[in-house]
């Protein structure tokens, strides 16, 4: 069952460029899943008193046009079927009937108690489900072998960037990103992905690794303990 809710973009949520950033709208699009499970149940909140918290595994966004200050937009999202411990959910974002921005997402869930995955039948979810979205970009990627990383910068995870639970929010991530990829002006992404490797707890500090093939820039964040954090493939095009 797909959801819609309606929005009107704010004027502090555009960039340099004066369109909404990569991780503006991811959040509008997870907002409208949170509306969904809120109105159809068991709500976000519900969910973690019950010890249980959805974590984003992958996302892959494709952005096709823009948003400006006080435009009215559409966020649309639902469930697809998934399986074992995989949990799939698509979104789109939409203005004057034309798709700006559509998105394909894997999530896991997980026992907060216990820190262990919940599979696909351990939980009763009310969302309905509908097909997936079939982008022009994979899902799942991997930084290929040829892609020579170089330290960018090193980012401390400060409390503007943290959710309830104590870590960076994954709709943090995509500006963090484009701000040691490249100068951003007259440019936006046109599609990116992310593999969610590790969480970034709050005062842990970052380092952020980047590289350039093939059309694509690419992005490898690690944590203080050596852990990889997360890697992204970001494609960036002129804006017209």
């Amino acid at each position: 069952m797909k959801w819609t809710q309606e929005y009107k973009l704010g004027a502090a949520e555009t960039d340099i460029n004066s369109i909404a950033s990569p991780s503006v709208i991811l959040r509008y699009m997870q907002d409208s899943s949170n509306s969904q499970m809120t109105a159809m149940k068991p709500s976000y909140e519900e969910l973690i008193d019950r010890g249980l918290s959805f974590v984003l595994s992958k996302i892959t966004v494709s952005l096709y046009g823009t948003l400006k200050a006080h435009e009215g937009f559409t966020g649309e999202t639902w469930a697809c079927p998934s399986k074992g411990v995989t949990f799939n959910r698509c979104y789109r974002i939409m203005k004057d009937g034309n798709i700006i921005a559509e998105a394909a997402s894997v999530w896991a869930l997980i026992d907060t108690n216990e820190r262990k995955l919940r599979r696909v039948n351990d939980v009763e979810l009310n969302y309905g489900e509908d097909a997936p979205l079939e982008l022009d970009a994979p899902t799942r990627f991997r930084i290929p072998s040829e892609v020579e990383l170089t330290l960018a910068g090193e980012r401390l995870v400060e409390y503007a960037d943290c959710d309830l639970n104590g870590h960076m929010n994954n709709t943090r991530y995509p500006d963090i990103f484009c701000s040691y990829i490249t100068s951003m002006k007259n440019v936006r992404p046109a599609k990116m992905s992310i593999n969610f490797v590790s969480e970034a707890p709050l005062g842990d500090s970052i380092k952020i690794y980047t590289g350039f093939y093939d059309d694509a820039y690419y992005v490898r964040t690690v944590r203080e303990d050596g852990k990889v954090n997360a890697e992204a493939e970001i494609i960036l095009e002129e804006i017209m």
